[in-house]
């Protein structure tokens, strides 16, 4: 199966027919529909594996790595109707082996009856485990701050009560990082650098909802080689506190985090300078559908990214007993029915 995925990447590179267009052709399934597993090239050059999802809404893996993409598309191909798929994409030539080997463990668990997102997941923390034992890729540096971030968030919060962990969505790529309850926290890490700020992705990662409180955890750190904030560190400290640290693993693998690669991890180090949290109301500085006629981004703009001033936010900063407040809370909504 391996060797047939690298001949038909090497295939579909030879014919080419839309340079700026995904290249793809069916690969044969038992079991499964033509249409269902096709092997691409991208119009970077880069190899990838499209699974047939349609309408599918399940969370799909962080990829842990930032040589691999994981995304949900619409395919239109000749001859059919557009159809939504998963795209599984290698950015590393280098790695294209044991990608065609992560391509054929995705197939494997199709054929097994898996759906395409479990396979997609399952498949993808086996390559991770897989460039783990070679030493392989950690995430970004800024994947890794972000991640640094919301175990931040999770330690204070078990403190709390052991099982609020569980609210943790980040991994999930979920609209917020944190739910319990009527409570969503973002957690927001960033380096001190300059004025202090955080970074917003999208118009609505700050819109408030009815009857649910919005908070922003922001921490301000520094790489530092002899720093006291790490990951591994963070996760044994929060593990030591739970009932469910098998569950803890699994949320970690979906976040790019592998115990296996621990010593790579502290190499990442660093000091915690302050952390706030931040009580995001009427007033706050942000971007908000409202802003814009019809509650959406101008035509022709696809994306949007923006940082807030600290310095604008110091109305909004729950003082000391504020936070206690808020954590009790949290707790305490768990314990009651």
């Amino acid at each position: 199966m391996i060797r047939e995925i690298e001949e038909t990447w090497t295939q579909i590179r030879q014919h080419l027919s839309v340079p700026d267009a995904i290249s793809a052709r069916p690969l044969s399934v038992s079991g499964l529909s033509e249409a269902d597993v096709l092997l691409c090239i991208t119009q970077e050059g880069n190899p990838g594996i499209l699974l047939r999802n349609p309408g599918g809404r399940a969370s799909l893996p962080k990829p842990g790595c930032g040589r691999l993409v994981v995304k949900r598309e619409q395919l239109l191909r000749d001859g059919y109707q557009p159809d939504d798929y998963i795209r599984i994409e290698c950015l590393e030539s280098s790695l294209e082996t044991p990608f065609a080997l992560m391509a054929s463990r995705v197939v494997s668990h199709l054929a097994s009856g898996e759906t395409p997102s479990k396979a997609c997941m399952d498949a993808v923390l086996e390559f991770r485990r897989l460039l783990s034992r070679n030493g392989g890729l950690l995430p970004s540096d800024d994947e890794i701050l972000g991640l640094v971030g919301e175990l931040l968030l999770l330690r204070r919060l078990v403190s709390a009560g052991p099982h609020l962990w569980q609210g943790w969505n980040g991994p999930l790529g979920s609209a917020r990082d944190y739910s319990w309850g009527t409570v969503d926290i973002e957690a927001k890490a960033s380096r001190m650098a300059g004025d202090s700020r955080l970074t917003v992705n999208g118009l609505d990662q700050l819109e408030t909802e009815d009857g649910r409180d919005l908070l922003i955890h922001h921490s301000i750190l520094t790489e530092n080689p002899m720093g006291t904030i790490d990951a591994p560190r963070l996760v044994d400290e929060i593990r030591e506190q739970i009932s469910d640290p098998e569950g803890f693993d699994t949320s970690l693998a979906n976040a790019g985090y592998l115990s296996e690669q621990s010593d790579l991890w502290l190499e990442h180090r660093f000091t915690l300078h302050s952390t706030n949290i931040y009580r995001v109301s009427e007033g706050f500085p942000r971007i908000r559908s409202s802003d814009f006629p019809d509650g959406s981004l101008p035509a022709g703009v696809a994306k949007l990214r923006y940082d807030v001033l600290l310095s604008n936010c110091s109305d909004f900063v729950l003082s000391t007993a504020e936070e206690e407040m808020l954590f009790t809370a949290v707790a305490l909504s768990v314990e009651t029915p």
